[in-house]
């Protein structure tokens, strides 16, 4: 039985509803947090539902991810640094993604990450967001830029062969390298 994994739109579309639910989640919540918790919290939230959607697609155990939220979860109501939060968020991010969840080479790893928390974190950067809506916008841009680490650093051929359908974008991908690769 073949089992459906689209990790790139998933991401996407898990962006989306980051973006559009931001803006309710903070008001919300800086109803009964200051407004800066209220922000690190749902980013916060952001970032964990991210991560239990990884860790579910590599069958890894969820209290795997634990240790690195809750690391990140204190930072949430400790100080009132919204930068170093980011910053350590980034790094959740790509400890739990390349160091627990998709474990691959260290240098193949280490690119992938860099390129990826460190150029989403630029776009966002570069949007300057000051308001609720532009950082609406810049977490779905982020996410956009987070999905690319399922068509640039992954191994689809390994996906395929264990029977995983992949969404067209990603089979188109794998088709085009093995034209390339074989010199036609």
């Amino acid at each position: 039985m073949k089992t459906t994994r689209r990790p790139m739109l998933t991401a996407i579309i898990y962006g989306l509803l980051c973006g559009v639910s931001f803006i309710p989640l903070v008001m919300t919540m800086s109803y009964f947090l200051h407004w800066s918790t209220a922000f690190r919290m749902t980013l916060w939230l952001f970032l964990a539902g991210y991560l239990v959607i990884l860790t579910r697609w590599e069958k890894v155990k969820l209290i795997s991810v634990l240790f690195p939220l809750l690391l990140l979860f204190l930072l949430v109501f400790w100080g009132d640094t919204n930068s170093a939060f980011l910053f350590l968020a980034l790094g959740i991010l790509s400890w739990v993604r390349s160091g627990v969840c998709f474990q691959g080479g260290l240098l193949k790893s280490l690119v992938a990450e860099v390129a990826l928390c460190l150029g989403g974190g630029a776009l966002v950067a570069s949007f300057t967001p000051h308001s609720t809506i532009t950082w609406a916008l810049s977490i779905w841009a982020f996410f956009l830029v987070q999905s690319l680490y399922f068509v640039i650093f992954r191994d689809y051929a390994e996906a395929e062969k264990v029977g995983v359908e992949l969404d067209p974008f990603e089979r188109a991908r794998g088709q085009a390298e093995r034209i390339l690769s074989a010199g036609h």
